[in-house]
């Protein structure tokens, strides 16, 4: 298992990325929820899972 952070170059939204070496998921890509932008593109050789640790700080506003 891999774990590392993403930070969201349009919004500055921060996620945790979780992969799986010893799943297969699905092809496809990761787009941010908040401002749509696309923060990466997988082949489905593994799972990968992100979860927001980050909120931007324009919802505060």
């Amino acid at each position: 298992m891999k774990r590392g952070d993403v930070i969201c170059p349009q919004c500055n939204a921060g996620f945790r990325r979780i992969e799986l070496a010893s799943r297969s998921g699905k092809p496809g890509e990761f787009r941010c929820p908040l401002c749509d932008q696309v923060l990466e593109v997988f082949d489905g050789s593994t799972e990968i899972a992100y979860r927001i640790t980050v909120a931007p700080e324009k919802l505060f506003e």
